[in-house]
């Protein structure tokens, strides 16, 4: 195997040993903004019909064009109301259909809120004990989800559109922001593949948890039948437009990681992080550099862990799966021959047209490696997201490349390695903006019967870029990034982590955190 694929097979390295507490604030609550409520008064005609809540407020979107934002927590999306043929004011059929006198009904700007009254206890509307204010900031707690279907969208970008911050919804399509409460006045842009990107307000978002739903946006079916994409012409583009598209110059960049360890829905290790990284030009091959600026861990063993997982160089795995800087072979010209491009379907992102290229390799390849989709922005031509997934046969082949240490009393399969990357453009250049990666195995012990099934991932997401401030770190600054970054030496400084933005955690990880102890509780809601 060439050089560069021997360094794109080593994602996601773990071995067998024993594994240090996390603690963390919540914040919750501004004052909420009263605007004019005028159209609430506007009527609208609809059939008689027996259907979900979800599904009428969609009806009263259609024909308005207002959008609605609430806490499923207080409505039940899934209730089944039935109305007959007939004309309500939105007031009127809000009220009939969700039954609740405790709620009040805001409108603005396109937006119609649903919420509980100021006043109300934080837990009454989240869940949450609430906590007073100390500082001047706000959290923004949401859902993002497909408006037709209702289910969620893992890894959409939530970014605010006059500054260079963001972060993206976890795998269960939730988001956390934690913000100065003087950018109250800027705007949210909400955008995933495939959809109708929208923007809101950040005023309108200062209570509670809202659902915030994106419409499939479709291309026309005409333009893609009569038209002709060659998919290779099209990626073949996309690399030679590279090296204008991305930074051309160094960055830092403020980056949030979180890594973990689960057995089954039992977390054994969970890891966070922020960093601060010497992203170098995307043209140059010299290596990034990582300042760990913060971190806090958990472990949670038991006299049954006989055997547990940690990840390997997992930091180290997120830069290198910047697949613009360190082309991977389904990315470069001279390996093109060996994969099949299929498709080139075109898909909206972003108020704009991607073309979507599915690749696997090709058949005279003896050993594949490499499936997967390639997002390429119709007019830039700029790569924007890369998911792709390493063979279940190629794994099964090289199971020893992949774990470096083992157990020799248990027999160890690795099921799947899945990767995804995404890019956004900041002032016109593009820049890393996430990457994930997964790794699921099952363990069981020679001589029995059944294992056990362990999730292990990494995860890293740019939080802010500094294109002003960019010199290279001191070597006694480093992290090393090859190293096990969970028996790193964690300090918990509770001051910094209640106001930085993360990730937040999937609802497996928070429930099982929430199990572990107490101090933990915080870390779900913060």
């Amino acid at each position: 195997m060439n050089k560069i694929a021997k360094y794109w097979l080593i994602f996601g390295l773990f071995y067998v040993a024993l594994c240090p507490e996390i603690k963390a604030e919540q914040e919750i609550d501004v004052p909420f903004k009263n605007p004019s409520d005028d159209i609430l008064q506007d009527e609208i005609t609809l059939p008689g019909q027996n259907n979900t809540i979800f599904q009428l407020l969609n009806q009263v979107s259609r024909q308005t064009g207002y959008y609605f934002i609430y806490d499923s927590q207080i409505i039940d999306n899934d209730k089944k109301v039935r109305i007959r043929r007939g004309t309500f004011t939105i007031a009127g059929l809000l009220e009939t259909v969700i039954e609740d006198p405790s709620l009040e009904y805001k409108v603005i700007d396109k937006y119609i809120i649903i919420r509980k009254p100021p006043g109300l206890a934080a837990d009454e509307i989240t869940g949450v004990e609430s906590k007073p204010e100390t500082d001047e900031k706000i959290t923004i707690f949401g859902k993002v989800m497909d408006a037709g279907s209702g289910k969620t969208l893992p890894y959409a970008t939530i970014a605010l559109l006059n500054r260079s911050s963001g972060v993206t919804t976890n795998r269960d399509g939730v988001f956390k922001l934690r913000l100065p409460l003087s950018i109250s006045d800027d705007t949210l842009r909400i955008s995933y593949v495939g959809y109708k990107a929208r923007s809101i307000p950040v005023a309108l978002l200062l209570e509670g948890t809202h659902d915030i739903y994106l419409q499939p946006d479709l291309i026309s079916l005409q333009e893609v039948i009569i038209t002709y994409y060659d998919p290779y012409e099209i990626l073949r583009n996309a690399l030679e437009a590279r090296t204008k598209l991305y930074a051309r110059r160094p960055a830092h960049h403020t980056s949030f990681y979180r890594e973990g360890v689960l057995k089954g829905e039992k977390v054994i290790n969970y890891s966070e992080a922020v960093f601060r990284v010497h992203k170098t030009a995307y043209h140059q091959q010299t290596h990034d550099q990582v300042v760990l600026l913060k971190s806090r861990n958990i472990s949670n063993l038991e006299l049954d862990d006989t055997l547990i997982l940690k990840l390997k160089a997992g930091v180290r795995s997120s830069l290198e799966l910047d697949v613009m800087k360190k082309l991977p072979e389904f990315l470069q010209e001279e390996f093109l021959s060996d994969f099949e491009f299929k498709g080139a379907d075109i898909v909206a992102f972003d108020g704009g047209a991607v073309f979507a290229i599915e690749f696997e390799e090709a058949a005279h390849v003896r050993d594949p490696r490499y499936r997967g989709t390639i997002f390429i922005d119709r007019e830039s031509l700029a790569i924007l997201q890369v998911d792709f997934e390493i063979y279940p046969s190629y794994l099964k082949k090289n199971e020893r490349r992949f774990i470096p240490k083992r157990s020799p009393d248990h027999v160890t399969r690795i099921q799947s390695m899945r990767y995804a990357v995404q890019y956004r453009s900041r002032g016109g250049t593009y820049h890393l903006n996430h990457v994930r990666g997964d790794v699921d195995i099952r363990i069981r012990q020679k001589n029995r019967l059944f294992g056990q099934n362990y999730n292990v991932f990494f995860e890293m997401a740019v939080v802010d870029i500094d294109t002003l401030r960019t010199d290279r770190f001191r070597r006694r600054e480093l992290l090393n990034t090859r190293s096990i970054f969970s028996d790193q030496n964690f300090e918990y400084d509770h001051d910094f982590w209640k106001d930085f933005i993360t990730i937040y955690p999937e609802k497996s990880i928070s429930d099982a955190l929430r199990e572990m102890n107490t101090e933990i509780e915080s870390l779900i809601q913060e």
